[in-house]
């Protein structure tokens, strides 16, 4: 049933013309770091189109940014997926990996990649820094620090089948869903850097929390039959019938009505991003950065949306069935 729902992101539709070039170096960027490997995996992989995820939300890439958008789409899905099986119920085991992980978005001296989704990561995490000033690789370090901390929490209380509450859930899903270190992305795939006082204004900050939580909010609508025949209880729908003693329907009616306020109000503080920039005093390059990056939120919204609503990852057969694990090859493993 939460298949056949639709959300409304008025925002109008953008598409990179490098698409088909980006999916080329993808599949060989996978190959070559060992994150698919055999036919039926790359088979299921090449099913979601990644591609065209990366395609809609970030149409102002060159090609070899779009490729490495790709690749972050990719890494983020077959990453996540690792842990739909035995492994994601196991908390110190899933906190072990991720520590890995996040010493390597630190560039921690004594971290070494071990796993195929570990050297991935490495290789991603340099090519996202190229270019980039020290304030925003430290910021965007701190993003992928809570993204990969949030997993071991998701698999408490998935080994515990205990429901969290609307806000702890609310927290969780905005690291583990990846909006946040995705969003952080916006000023790199566009080559832009947004002054610090701009960055942090009311306005700006109202906006990232729309493009952080609407997405995963509509995900996880359109994911929920396949997470819960998982027990996964981290799932917005699952709170919120917890929260309102409400039926199915009525929660997809609830998380529709949150996304309508949240971009309603992403529009309200929209607007008033001139005024902002003229009460600061930015200069035109500065000016244009703040505009390119609320573009940009926009862009991510509409794409990601687009793409939910065609993409065969959320069809039946999109992933492996809740008896086998959420994966076709294993990236976690040392080798």
């Amino acid at each position: 049933m939460p298949r056949n729902v639709t959300f409304t992101i008025p925002f109008p539709p953008r598409y990179n013309p490098h698409y088909s070039h980006a999916q080329r170096k993808n599949l060989d960027w996978l190959r070559r770091h060992g994150m698919v490997s055999g036919q039926q995996a790359v088979d299921l992989y090449l099913s979601w189109d990644l591609a065209d995820l990366a395609a809609r939300c970030w149409p102002e890439a060159d090609a070899a940014d779009l490729s490495l958008t790709v690749d972050l789409k990719s890494f983020y899905f077959l990453f996540d997926d690792q842990f739909d099986g035995p492994q994601g119920s196991d908390p110190p085991a899933v906190a072990e990996v991720c520590h890995e992980l996040i010493g390597i978005a630190h560039q921690d001296a004594d971290t070494t990649p071990r796993s195929a989704a570990a050297r991935a990561f490495a290789d991603l995490w340099a090519r996202c820094r190229s270019g980039m000033s020290s304030a925003w690789i430290a910021r965007a370090a701190c993003d992928w620090e809570r993204y990969f901390a949030s997993y071991p929490y998701e698999s408490w209380h998935r080994s515990t089948r205990q429901v969290p509450a609307m806000d702890d859930c609310l927290e969780i899903r905005r690291g583990s869903a990846a909006t946040e270190s995705v969003v952080g992305m916006v000023e790199r795939l566009n080559r832009i850097e947004v002054p610090r006082t701009a960055f942090h204004s009311p306005q700006l900050r109202l906006m990232r929390r729309t493009a952080v939580d609407v997405p995963f909010i509509a995900n996880d609508v359109y994911s929920y039959e396949k997470e819960t025949a998982r027990g996964d209880v981290y799932d917005i729908l699952v709170s919120l019938q917890d929260a309102h003693a409400c039926t199915l329907d009525e929660a997809v009616r609830r998380a529709r009505a949150m996304v309508d306020r949240s971009v309603d109000r992403f529009l309200r503080v929209r607007s008033e991003l001139p005024r902002l920039c003229g009460a600061l005093g930015l200069d035109d390059a500065e000016r244009d950065a703040v505009l390119r990056y609320a573009k940009g939120l926009e862009d991510w919204l509409r794409g990601h949306n687009d793409w939910m609503m065609r993409t065969a990852r959320y069809a039946p057969g999109g992933t492996p069935g809740p008896d086998r694990p959420g994966y076709a090859e294993s990236l976690l493993g040392t080798g």
